[in-house]
């Protein structure tokens, strides 16, 4: 039987091999998929490429996108202002993106040409050129500040003369030449070589430009009539070139092309965009229908849905970034990031695993690769499948936990079951040994014993080859029903086992039961793990791990747990040949160097972060295997996980008020509630699930703030003067970025300012004199107010006695006038009737006729004094009268000037005329001893003015009488109507009295 098995096994595997396309390469790729929900607005991406400060710029077929790690930015290209409100969208379809040899960022369109500059995307205009760009090879750094661009079947050579702030676009090409070679009329490619050297793709064939000489390279350099859409030289000078359908290389110094094409029938797709570019291993990538293909030095590997990459319409773009990380753009399925590239490698049941669930790892001396799962085991091929070879023992039933190989390359497996299987070398065969308790661990001791761990008990086989028979450990009675964990040998032979009694020790002469020094530490401990200088590793199931180095006969203990580890469950731990410590736990693994951890998990390229019990495996040329619940890695070269990781912290704007502000410059804003708000970024790709940032704001707290959010608020900043500080951190990956700062001054509001103190300071000096001041002019106001109301009640005063004036002289004129006048009539009748006869009573008649008379004339007189009844025929003949009595009775001539048309007064300003003119001309004649007196009014503007003019002997105006009687009553009636004064005199020359009245009613207002 053991012969049958063998040459089936034999014949089924060329067989499998023959039929399994040898260029594909089968394993689980590590894969993030970025899309709408990530903030990627488009998932149609055209072109990718990163600037010298980190940022992954994203091409898509509406719009451009650029990517920090943590977020998505949206920025148009006509107006170049970032983030969803930034108006109407306009987003062309971006065919290309470029940074050239200054690092400065170019997009083109089928609308037009973009730089960057600033913090927006701007148009390059040129009066000789209008550009439009189709997706694919379109530009080429040739130079510094000199980039060439194919636009329109024509190649433009752009150019600066002052550091990029203007330029000059111009064809490089002549007519002369592009007449001469009609293949320069159709350009799809352009590639500057080593030695600045122009390649490109020319209709169809390869036209090469250098020294001035053009050339047309085709058929007799070994290339078929094809479109050359991808151009490009690897690390050692070849020359790659990619069409439709051939990728063809041209060695340095070689004249004739060699044919490195993929097989046609997976490059059959239309309308797909090729492209070429070298990872950091200077292994050259391409496209093919599935996904993408890579040259390994020999022959393709393709990658496509089988490796889990699904491509949509096709992979358009592909990109390697700084780190050394691939990324590739797909049509239709967003930003695809091949995560921990090219160091990790995955497999699952998609490549042939009979089990998610992987649980050990073997490779004999066959050089086969033996992987045990919750499912039976399975070997790797060369081509990247797992096969189940089909004598495996109990098939898909029993699990393969635990594997060791003997001397003869036989291998044994344990399972939990208690099966102890022994295959044969080369997996001729599968033979069950034994049935015993559940598993642990197996493994061989120096001498070719085998020892095997059980839940009860220790067994062994002394003689694998001819007696393979376990038996049970009995030195001692309490070792008969240990419940064993884990077990392993030291370089030096010593055994050592951790049980539910203890550690033991077993150096081949006896055994030994060590004590803990300090016991307390370890008694959860259930992992344990031989180091290469004679130590113990320890881990527990609540977390921790412990060095555990003998100290005569007890264990000295020593906690060497990081940080980001004290809250994990440890599965598994293991010492490889370096002397690393791998550590497996239920979110992933970490690694020790003695000097630096690093901690790995989905978002590194770990296949699964929840591990198995023996997770670790240390093949023949270093690398590690990792068993998880969920397939297994391989860890290609595990020196790389120690590469220094470039990590900065980037402010990339301030904003407040959705007003952007550049960190650039000093943040200078006034005080406001609103909140300030830091946008950061740390531009790193790799390993940032523990990524943090620490930050405070100088100058308002003393302490450092942690968060993970790339986005820090302050609300209502206190006025003063700060120091924004933020720095970015990865403990999982050791790295940390340096500190960067932005000086931010929030202004005080006007209540808080300087100002504001010096005048509060001066208002609290002046306070006493303006308090002084304030209750001078409050007395003055009083004063004023009551020197107001005197001459409000004195206007009332005389407009009542002037009314009163009226009345008398209306009673006295009427009543008295008419009693008089009777009086005057009946004694003249009497003397008419009885005077003729009486000559003596005639006489008396005439007598009280003459006194009747005379008492009528002083009542006249008097109604004269009181109210001149010429007033009522207007002011001018008031005046008129007044002058004609002021004549008459001083004989000094009096003259009067009026321009009657424009005097219209009503009764109290004409009252209040009259009776200045009345007082004056009184004064005149009582003290000026005039020999002439004018008197004058007139209307000026919106004031009447009178004048009365005398040529006096005058008087001294500073010196005239305080209780001058007249002048005050000429002044207070003048003030009762809101009019002015004014009195000029001149000793000797005579007196003038001005007096100006207001037309309109003022005195009430003021």
């Amino acid at each position: 039987m053991p012969l049958i098995l063998r040459w089936r096994y034999r014949l089924i595997v060329p067989l499998w091999l023959v039929c399994m396309p040898l260029q594909v390469l089968c394993q689980q790729l590590p894969l993030r998929y970025y899309g709408q929900t990530d903030g990627l607005g488009n998932m149609a991406i055209s072109a990718l490429a990163q600037e010298p400060g980190g940022y992954l710029w994203i091409g898509t077929q509406n719009g451009l996108f650029r990517y920090d790690g943590a977020r998505f930015q949206r920025f148009e290209l006509r107006h170049g202002v970032p983030g969803p409100n930034s108006g109407p969208s306009l987003s062309p379809h971006i065919t290309a993106l470029h940074v050239d040899s200054s690092g400065r960022l170019w997009a083109g369109t089928s609308e037009g040409l973009y730089r960057w500059q600033g913090q927006r995307m701007v148009p390059m205009q040129f009066q000789n050129a209008k550009f439009s760009f189709y997706e694919g090879q379109n530009f080429a750094a040739f130079g510094p500040d000199r980039l060439l661009a194919i636009s329109q079947d024509r190649l433009w050579l752009l150019k600066t003369a002052d550091h990029g702030k203007s330029w000059q676009a111009q064809e490089f090409f002549d007519a002369a030449q592009l007449a001469h070679h009609p293949e320069m009329r159709t350009l799809f490619s352009i590639h500057v070589g080593p030695r600045e050297e122009l390649w490109m793709g020319c209709g169809r064939a390869l036209c090469h430009y250098h020294q001035g000489k053009l050339e047309v390279l085709g058929k007799e350099s070994g290339l078929p009539a094809e479109s050359w859409r991808a151009i490009m030289h690897d690390r050692q000078q070849t020359l790659w070139v990619r069409g439709e359908h051939h990728i063809l290389v041209l060695p340095a110094g070689g004249h004739v092309f060699q044919d490195r094409s993929p097989r046609q029938a997976e490059q059959k797709k239309a309308n797909a965009v090729p492209f070429l570019m070298t990872d950091a291993g200077g292994r050259v990538f391409s496209r093919n229908d599935q996904g993408v293909i890579r040259w390994n030095g020999k022959h393709w590997e393709s990658f496509g849905e089988a490796n889990g990459l699904s491509v949509g319409g096709g992979i358009n773009s592909a990109l390697v970034d700084r780190d050394g990380g691939v990324w590739l753009g797909s049509l239709g399925h967003g930003l695809i990031h091949w995560i921990g590239y090219p160091n990790w490698e995955n497999w699952t049941p998609r490549q042939g695993l009979p089990s998610s669930v992987v649980l050990s790892f073997m490779r004999d001396r066959e050089n086969l690769l033996h992987v045990g799962t919750r499912s039976g085991s399975a070997i790797l091929q060369k081509t990247g499948y797992f096969s189940v070879v089909p004598a495996t023992y109990g098939g898909s039933s029993y699990q393969w936990s635990n594997m060791a190989e003997d001397a003869n390359g036989n291998i044994w497996a344990g399972s939990p079951s208690g099966f102890l299987v022994q295959r044969g070398r080369g997996a001729e065969a599968d033979v069950m040994v034994a049935k015993l308790p559940r598993i642990r661990v197996l493994f061989f001791d120096l001498s070719g014993q085998l020892w095997i761990a059980t839940e009860r008990g220790i067994y062994r086989i002394r003689h694998p080859e001819s007696n393979p028979v376990p038996l049970k450990v009995t030195a001692f009675p309490s070792i008969e029903s240990v419940n064993v964990f884990q077990g392993c040998q030291s370089p030096t032979g010593v055994l050592w086992f951790l049980t539910d009694k203890g550690l033991l020790r077993f150096d081949g002469a006896g055994w030994r039961k060590p004590r803990f020094k300090p016991a307390a530490q370890v008694f959860q401990s259930n992992i344990l793990a031989c180091a290469h200088d004679g130590t113990l590793w320890l881990g527990g199931e609540l977390g921790g791990i412990w060095h555990a180095a003998e100290q005569g006969e007890t264990q000295g203990i020593s906690d060497v747990t990081p940080s980001l580890m004290q809250d994990q469950t440890v599965l598994a731990l293991f010492e490889d040949s370096r002397g690393w410590l791998w550590v497996a736990t239920g979110a992933g693994i970490g690694v020790w160097n003695r000097r630096q951890w690093r901690f790995f998990n989905q978002d590194s390229g770990l296949v699964w972060n929840d591990t198995s019990m023996n997770s670790f495996y240390e093949d023949g040329d270093g690398s590690m295997w990792v068993a998880t619940s969920n397939g297994a890695s391989h860890i290609l070269r595990p020196d790389s996980l120690f590469a220094p990781l470039q990590l900065n912290v980037l402010v990339e704007s301030v904003v407040r008020d959705d007003k952007i502000l550049s960190p650039d410059q000093p943040v200078r804003l006034p005080w406001a509630s609103s909140p300030l708000n830091f946008k950061l970024a740390a531009l790193s790709y790799q390993s940032r699930e523990t990524l943090n940032y620490r930050y405070r704001m100088q100058g308002l707290e003393p302490d450092w703030s942690k968060t993970s959010v790339p986005e820090v608020r302050y609300a209502a900043l206190p006025a003063g003067h700060y120091r924004f500080q933020v720095a970015a951190d990865n403990p999982a990956m050791q790295a940390y970025s340096p500190t960067v700062e932005v000086e931010v001054v929030i202004l005080p509001p006007w209540w808080a300012t300087r100002t504001f103190y010096a005048v509060c300071g001066l208002l609290l000096v002046l306070l006493p004199f303006l308090l002084h001041r304030y209750r001078v002019r409050w007395l003055i106001s009083r004063q004023r107010l009551k020197e107001q109301l005197a001459r409000e009640r004195a206007y009332e005063l005389e407009a009542s006695r002037e009314e009163e004036r009226k009345h008398l002289t209306r009673e006295i004129h009427d009543e008295l006038g008419q009693h008089l006048s009777a009086l005057r009539m009946g004694v003249s009748v009497v003397g008419l009737e009885f005077g003729g006869k009486n000559p003596s009573l005639q006489g008396k008649i005439e007598g009280m006729v003459a006194l009747v008379d005379a008492t009528i004339k002083v009542v006249r007189n008097v109604v004269s004094s009181l109210r001149p009844s010429a007033l009522d025929m207007g002011v001018v003949s008031a005046l008129e009268w007044l002058t004609e009595e002021f004549t008459g009775h001083t004989g000094v001539p009096c003259s009067l000037d009026v321009c009657e048309e424009n005097i219209v007064l009503d009764d109290q300003r004409a009252t209040t005329i009259f009776r200045i003119a009345q007082e004056s001309l009184t004064n005149i004649s009582r003290h000026a001893q005039a020999s002439q007196v004018k008197i004058s009014l007139e209307r000026i503007d919106e004031h009447y003015v009178l004048q009365v003019r005398d040529n006096g002997v005058g008087f001294d105006t500073a010196l005239r009488k305080k209780k001058s009687l007249g002048l005050i009553g000429i002044r207070e009636r003048t003030s009762m109507l809101g009019g002015e004064v004014a009195i000029f005199s001149v000793t000797g020359v005579g007196t003038t009295v001005k007096v100006s009245i207001p037309v309109a009613d003022e005195a009430q207002n003021q």
